[in-house]
């Protein structure tokens, strides 16, 4: 029920040194976690600086973890579920950046993969996935005042491969597969109350998006609709309830990477529509928009994790 997608040889992307003058002008350090490069899965760590196009590699994962997430949590980085050929892990494993060193974490009530993932409020919320065969709308909670996963409210949708951002302690969903169709629908998760809401949705159905916060408002960028991937971009605004479209991103992806730091978005690598793995970074500054920088040091990546320590 859920999709797989081939890997043919990908073509050299042209560079454009007007845009990478103005995209360097973006800085700051974040961690990528795994991901495909073409030719194998990866079981890599990498500090990576944007603005310099530098990276540097970290003690890798004790496996390789397909269609796993990631997030932070009380300074550490928590890699969860995932899949590595036909076995899905319901296994968690944390990163300390300060000592360089991975820790067992409490596992995941179920094996599964391509969850989306959020701290919220101290805790780390790992919702919906899918284990290659049924979708999921559970939600568990991870507090490392209790040191286990809590069970909680379940989503009105099944979502596979959707996004998830927080803002002002709200959690929001968006998008993802359903076992039967791409998803523009959004919900809303109030933690104090353990209960989901359904807002307006999106213009276009995404699979494997983004959605990031930035400035009390939530973008939702890129991912699969079920025909081809999309360039296209949305905003929402939780104050006004309302999505409204935005200046789309230089090129169509999907299972990308990305990270807000300060005013900027990054989005890292991911699939086109002809499904060959990118090697280009993309940066957004409200103001400025838009700029593409091809990256030599990461290279050609895919399905990987990025997140900011």
């Amino acid at each position: 029920m859920l999709e797989y997608v081939s890997f043919p040889a990908m073509g050299h992307l042209a560079e454009d040194g007007s845009e990478l003058e103005e995209f360097n002008s973006c800085s700051d350090e974040l961690i990528l976690i795994g991901g495909f490069d073409g030719s194998s899965w990866l079981l890599g760590l990498d500090s990576y600086s944007p603005s310099q196009d530098r990276m540097e590699s970290l003690t890798s994962m004790s496996a390789i973890r397909r269609y796993a997430s990631a997030g932070r949590l009380n300074g550490e980085i928590f890699i969860f579920g995932g899949a590595n050929d036909d076995v899905w892990y319901d296994t968690v494993e944390s990163y300390n950046p300060l000592i360089k060193q991975w820790s067992s974490r409490p596992s995941l009530k179920r094996r599964k993969g391509s969850v989306a993932s959020v701290s919220l409020e101290d805790k780390m919320l790992a919702v919906g996935g899918g284990d290659g065969v049924e979708c999921f709308s559970e939600v568990e909670i991870f507090d490392l005042n209790v040191g286990r996963w809590i069970p909680t409210q379940s989503m009105r949708n099944k979502r596979f491969a959707a996004a998830a951002a927080e803002i002002n302690g709200t959690l929001y969903v968006a998008g993802g597969y359903n076992g039967k169709e791409y998803l523009k629908s959004v919900e809303r998760y109030d933690l104090r109350e353990h209960t989901w809401a359904r807002l307006d949705s999106m213009t276009t159905k995404r699979g494997s998006l983004s959605l990031v916060a930035m400035n009390e408002k939530l973008y939702a960028l890129g991912g699969y609709d079920g025909d081809r991937m999309v360039s296209t971009v949305e905003v929402f605004d939780p104050r006004a309830g309302l999505w409204r479209e935005a200046e789309s991103m230089k090129s169509s992806r999907g299972y990308f990477g990305d990270v807000a730091m300060g005013d900027s978005i990054y989005v890292i690598g991911g699939l086109d529509n002809d499904n060959q793995i990118l090697d280009t970074v993309e940066c957004f500054r409200e103001g400025h928009g838009w700029q593409e920088g091809y990256s030599k040091a990461i290279g050609k990546r895919c399905f990987l994790s990025a997140v900011v320590v």
